[in-house]
């Protein structure tokens, strides 16, 4: 397969990877240790075969850390906690987030015994999937295929409409926006930290303390 063609193989993958889960989480709606191996197979197993098939490597650049680069970690991924957790300090007379709580603790079967270790998974497991799926082949293996402008748009507005897809039905229409556009920056910084060593595993890492503190907002109003 030629490298024009690996490109809009792996843009039609992400799509079709995104539409599925799409509809398994609002349409078809299983139990959430179901879901959570649906997306596993989708998101992860699905794009390995795949990769293999089309004969594109899948993983690549440099896994190394140092110090100072761990502290830059630490130091971006508590930034972001803080500012999301400002965020929701200033907008939480505007917008009444218990009822979007409550919307979303009914949608995934959530409730005060269990909300620990659905909060792990989103943390860790279901951040590396999104990781692996938008950052490792939208974004560094797309990039390798097109361009970094192409990839950079790609795979950060694939990572918002995707998300805005799971929430949209909960969220108010200005808050929905104003999330769209918050993810969209988030997918670009993501892929930002990820340029340079072309692996996931800064995002990753930044993912999870996004998520850190999106938990923590749930944790409060649940």
């Amino acid at each position: 397969m030629s490298k024009g063609k690996q490109k809009y193989a792996v843009v039609i993958l992400i799509i079709i990877c995104c539409a599925v889960m799409a509809a398994v989480e609002t349409l078809i709606e299983p139990a959430y240790a179901v879901k959570s191996a649906v997306k596993a197979a989708v998101f992860l197993l699905l794009p390995l075969i795949f990769m293999k098939a089309v004969k594109i490597k899948t993983f690549g650049g440099s896994l190394s850390f140092d110090l100072k680069g761990v502290l830059r970690l630490f130091a971006l991924g508590g930034a972001i906690y803080l500012l999301i957790m400002a965020g929701y300090a200033l907008t939480r007379n505007i917008f009444d987030y218990s009822v979007l709580v409550e919307s979303l603790s009914k949608d995934q079967n959530v409730d005060g015994g269990s909300f620990i270790w659905v909060a792990l998974y989103i943390s860790f497991c279901n951040s590396f999937l999104e990781e692996f799926l938008f950052r490792q082949i939208a974004f560094i293996r797309l990039a390798e295929l097109s361009s970094k402008r192409t990839a950079y748009i790609f795979s950060s507005l694939m990572f918002a409409v995707y998300h805005v897809a799971m929430i949209g039905q909960s969220f108010p229409l200005p808050l929905l926006l104003a999330a769209l556009v918050g993810l969209a920056v988030g997918g670009f910084v993501f892929d930002l930290v990820d340029e340079k060593s072309r692996n996931l595993l800064n995002s990753w890492f930044i993912h999870m303390f996004a998520d850190f503190a999106l938990m923590t907002v749930w944790y409060i109003h649940i």
